[in-house]
């Protein structure tokens, strides 16, 4: 019975499976993209994890076999005590019956009862014989427990015989169970796919015309804008709430000299990063400064100089209400040559001369160390070898003998986390138009979030050791080179300081 069952609930599976990626198909086919203005209504790619969870409802999980428990064998306990019990009601039952009686005196002299005179009238009460009752009592109650041991005994072999059926059966509905559940994985996964391809194939379509329109609209012989962000990875909303913190989010992807090759998904990346920090994070999207193709002028202004730290983001800041600072950077970094100090490179840098045209990785940290800060939070995607997918940025230079220096935030709560070692290139995930580590880093904060917050807040090193061999691995398979992100600063044990519960 239990196999037909299974049988059949195999057979809905892979009928419902097949319906399942018809629908998801065409209902993807039949859903009309939308007109392309300026990102208005852009579609976007969800992830898989959501498509997968989204399918799972039409697939109804096949019915899992009983595991088969081996039945108890009866004790003396229930037959022990009904016997006591029917053995106690024949004590008492039987007492008549084995001469417990009364004796009234006869006749008007009395008269003697086993030598025992009773006076006219009188009344002689006679016990019942001990061994007579004893052994009535003593034999209702083995009967009983007799009767009652063989019954359970007769149940319990018939148990015994439908467990060793059901052991012999098990194997094969397990069997059944395990390819059925193995098919809905795989009508699953099916419709997802066709589910993510038709979402890419909207994505392309829109970018397509997006930058059509853009190259359109753009003056002759100019550069075309930044065509609209379509995200591929979408921030969970978690209710979080954190007015006073201050973020500082820059993507460096175009660069005035032809000898610098763009980031090509540098805007992208802080566009994701602005996302996560409203609606993950809980900032006020006013109290983020943004940045796209950031000069050396504009990175002074926001952090300000060697001589004076109170830039923009001093100036955004409330003294008498300390801030959490989130600082984020995509671009190009490169090293001094001469120093192995490591420099952010500006849209407006010439790399042969980065000590003169690059703005300090080093100046950034001293001057954050001074801000009225409760914590800091420095993000980079960006490496300071002078490599990049294309090429190095310096002329006559091996990068990879370089030692670009690390400086470290010493303040309380600080936390650095940069995308690659010193010597290394951090690499583009071209499969979602973003930087390998910034992508990893939100898809992380994606999983971690994405039932709210977590009832322990994770610390930045939590964080850091599940992004890190993902990159790594990511790096491998799809650069054939190491990437290995790195965590710095005196806060990394401690949870997240930004994140603030209600």
């Amino acid at each position: 019975m239990m196999r037909s069952v299974l049988v059949r609930s195999g057979v809905f599976a892979v009928l419902l499976a097949v319906m399942g990626i018809q629908v998801a198909a065409q209902s993807a086919v039949e859903t009309p993209a939308p007109t392309p203005a300026a990102g208005v209504g852009a579609p976007i790619v969800p992830s898989r994890l959501d498509v997968v969870k989204s399918l799972e409802s039409q697939f109804p999980m096949p019915e899992q076999p009983y595991t088969p428990i081996p039945p108890a064998r009866p004790g003396m306990g229930v037959p022990s005590v009904l016997g006591l019990l029917v053995g106690a009601g024949a004590f008492v039952g039987t007492a008549s019956l084995c001469g417990k009686q009364e004796i009234t005196g006869a006749g008007p002299y009395g008269s003697f009862v086993n030598g025992t005179y009773v006076a006219p009238g009188a009344v002689l009460p006679v016990a019942a014989n001990g061994g007579c009752t004893a052994g009535s009592a003593a034999g209702a109650a083995l009967a009983t427990t007799f009767l009652v041991r063989t019954v359970r005994l007769s149940g319990y072999k018939k148990d015994v015989a439908q467990y060793e059926k059901d052991q012999q059966m098990y194997p094969v509905q397990k069997a059944a169970f395990d390819r059925a559940v193995a098919q809905r994985q795989q009508s699953i996964d099916s419709a997802a796919t066709v589910v993510i391809a038709e979402a890419e194939r909207k994505v392309r379509e829109y970018r397509e015309a997006e930058l059509a329109r853009l190259a359109a609209a753009a003056p002759r012989g100019g550069p075309a804008p930044e065509p609209a962000y379509v995200p591929s990875i979408l921030p969970p909303k978690t209710g979080l709430v954190n007015p006073d913190a201050v973020a500082v989010v820059i993507g460096n992807k175009s660069y005035a000299r032809g000898e610098v090759p763009p980031v090509d998904y540098a805007v992208r990346d802080a566009e994701a990063m602005r996302q996560f920090l409203v609606q993950t994070f809980g900032f006020r999207e006013e109290n983020i400064i943004f940045e796209r193709n950031a000069s050396y002028s504009t990175m002074q202004r926001i952090f300000g100089s060697e001589r004076d730290f109170k830039g923009q983001l001093y100036n955004y800041m409330d003294p008498a209400k300390p801030s959490d600072v989130f600082v984020f950077y995509s671009g190009h970094g490169a090293p001094d040559p001469g120093s192995g100090t490591a420099y952010l490179v500006p849209s407006d840098a010439d790399p042969q001369s980065i000590g003169l045209t690059g703005f300090p990785v080093k100046q950034i940290y001293n001057n954050l160390a001074q801000l009225p800060a409760s914590s800091i939070t420095v993000v980079m995607d960006a490496c300071f070898s002078g490599l990049t997918d294309r090429g190095s940025l310096l002329r006559g230079i091996s990068p990879l003998t370089l030692r670009v220096e690390n400086p470290v935030l010493a303040t309380a709560n600080s936390v650095v986390l940069t995308a690659s070692r010193s010597t290394e290139v951090s690499g583009w995930y071209d499969q979602e138009q973003h930087g390998l580590f910034t992508y990893t880093f939100l898809d992380q904060i994606k999983k971690t979030f994405a039932n709210g917050v977590p009832d322990s807040v994770p610390s930045a090193k939590a964080l850091a050791d599940q992004v890190t061999p993902e990159v790594v691995r990511m790096s491998r398979r799809i650069r054939q080179r190491e990437q290995t992100p790195q965590l710095f600063g005196a806060g990394v044990d401690t949870p997240l300081p930004f994140i603030k519960k209600p």
